[in-house]
């Protein structure tokens, strides 16, 4: 590790010792300055030296995570990160969860503060201020619970960031996945990061695909990863599969090139004016339907395997945005036409479309 960054690091767990907030502002401004200036080795270094810091860290020193981030968007490995981060904002999701509960016990019908730091000592002094704080809750708990309703949203910023990354979230635990979702979706309400979070989190890597075409009789082999919603999917299936019916491809027009561009690396914002217009409605195996609004994770397994089967478009369907993480890369390969014994056998076991619901127009 570069002598400069160590040196920063220890001034900075300094200054968070001495609970010095402009201190610690300062010592933080000086680390990404010379980590950034140092290029992809000092950033990585960075990322390495703080990373062991962040389990303990609450409140303001929640930056320390956004720093980490920071540090990744501008070149740094993040696999640091895997075996702390997740579970870190994990935390803070499930315990800014229960600030309200525990706030309306203790605060006798005052307002729940504001999320802003300004009103950090007076939410820990009520919080901690419980009879017995809690059913056996140590006050210290207490206390990280409180600054979870202060500092959630630092880790949040910084969770999403190393989440676009592959190697990142092949890195994290199943279990840790099921529990990141399992707490986005508790405050996804109140915070859009946390949505974010909890969608992140589900995304499907090196994940087998079934499309069947059933007008054609044909299927379609493919494997999907780093496919944010169904959105991007329907414009990456598009491109994959409509072509020459004659060399066995999907009968449709084939989406513009702007399109796909912004469902993968290009600028992902179509506009009004420039809508991706959908080539087909998609159906699970079992007959559900796949909204453009969900996620590839919504496709119900069939015998274990996630299908999809081929519907004519009603009308015009427009997305405006091409991808919803603009730096989480996709693939969507294109393995093989299945042989026609294949494509019967999944034929056979399809259940009818249920189309009756108004939102698969």
């Amino acid at each position: 590790m570069p002598s400069d960054i160590q040196r920063l690091v220890n001034e900075l767990v300094t200054q968070m010792k001495s609970g010095s907030a402009p201190a610690y502002r300062t010592a933080i401004k000086r680390l990404a300055d010379t980590a950034r200036a140092g290029g992809p080795e000092s950033l990585t270094a960075t990322v390495e030296a703080l990373a062991p810091l962040l389990p303990r860290l609450s409140g303001d020193f929640a930056k320390t995570a956004v720093l980490a981030g920071a540090c990744v968007e501008w070149g740094a490995s993040p696999m640091a990160l895997a075996d702390v981060l997740p579970k870190r904002a994990s935390e803070a999701m499930k315990f800014n969860e229960l600030v309200p509960k525990f706030w309306d016990k203790a605060a006798r019908g005052r307002s729940l503060p504001e999320p802003v730091s300004d009103s950090a000592h007076q939410l820990v002094r009520t919080l901690t201020g419980l009879p017995r704080w809690h059913r056996g809750v140590s006050k210290n708990t207490m206390t990280h619970i409180a600054m979870s309703w202060f500092d959630m949203e630092d880790w949040l910023k910084a969770l999403i960031t190393v989440m676009a990354d592959a190697g990142f979230r092949a890195a994290v635990p199943r279990d840790v996945k099921a529990q990141l979702r399992e707490h986005a979706g508790a405050v996804a309400h109140r915070s859009q990061r946390a949505a974010w979070a909890g969608a992140l989190a589900a995304v499907l890597d090196d994940e087998p695909l079934v499309v069947i075409d059933p007008r054609a009789r044909r299927g379609y082999a493919l494997t999907m990863s780093g496919i944010g919603d169904n959105g991007q999917l329907h414009i990456l299936l598009a491109d994959r599969l409509v072509g020459d019916p004659g060399l066995g491809m999907v009968t449709g027009e084939r989406p513009a090139r702007s399109w796909v561009e912004a469902a993968t690396g290009g600028d992902p914002h179509l506009g009004p004016d420039n809508p991706a217009i959908r080539c087909f409605r998609l159906f699970d195996g079992q007959g559900s339907y796949i909204s453009p609004e969900g996620m590839p994770a919504d496709i119900h397994p069939l015998d274990g395997t996630r299908v999809l089967v081929l519907h004519p478009p009603n009308g015009t369907y427009g997305l405006t945005v091409g991808r919803v993480f603009e730096h989480m890369m996709p693939a969507l390969r294109f393995d093989r036409i299945l042989e026609a014994a294949e494509t019967q056998h999944w034929l056979a076991r399809l259940a009818p479309a249920v189309e009756n619901d108004l939102m698969a127009d």
